[in-house]
């Protein structure tokens, strides 16, 4: 009885510690104090190693200090504990479009339509990919879904306009344009 109570004890302290050290990576999150957030997520997976969220959190604060391949490899456990982890694949596809690997990305920003296929921001980011490797209509595609999710989304208005104009369509390219300048978004 008093082993196991003991355990119980033990458990419940370690646990509580945990909890304890992913409220204040929180906080430091919120603060700008990337290096502390990531400090206390740590602790978070040395007690938990299949916390989807503490990594998931602890890459977001790498990727904030620029260590983008910390940060892949955080999002990348994230989702190997949560295969279903969306906001994992679309910061990932997010860190691996600033890297250039648009193949990576645009598989990524798959991944999270597949999971959620109202995630506006993924068919604008994965148009953006599109676009990259001048793939005008699949961007155009994927930006006019975008819209269609959300029809005051000011970005995938300004993003299908360049690519209307890139293709010499100045008809659509400006009225997409003041679209975007009427949702806020002028002279980007």
């Amino acid at each position: 009885f008093i082993c196991k109570t003991f355990i119980a004890l033990v458990l419940t302290t370690v646990s509580i510690y945990a909890q304890s050290a992913f409220n204040n990576g929180l906080t430091a999150i919120e603060n700008g104090d990337y290096k502390k957030a990531i400090e206390q997520f740590s602790i978070v997976i040395k007690e938990n190693p299949k916390n989807a969220v503490a990594y998931y959190k602890r890459a977001n604060a790498y990727y904030n200090l620029d260590d983008t391949s910390a940060a892949i490899t955080d999002w990348t456990q994230a989702i190997k504990i949560d295969p279903n982890y969306a906001d994992a694949y679309y910061n990932r596809a997010n860190a691996q479009k600033k890297l250039g690997d648009y193949g990576g990305a645009i598989a990524d920003y798959s991944q999270v339509i597949e999971i959620d296929p109202n995630y506006a921001r993924a068919y604008n980011n994965r148009g953006g990919a599109y676009y990259r490797l001048a793939d005008y209509d699949r961007a155009i595609a994927d930006f006019t879904k975008a819209i269609k999710i959300d029809p005051n989304y000011a970005m995938a208005y300004y993003n299908r306009s360049s690519v209307y104009a890139e293709q010499g369509n100045d008809k659509e390219a400006t009225k997409d344009g003041e679209k975007a300048c009427e949702l806020g978004l002028c002279g980007f």
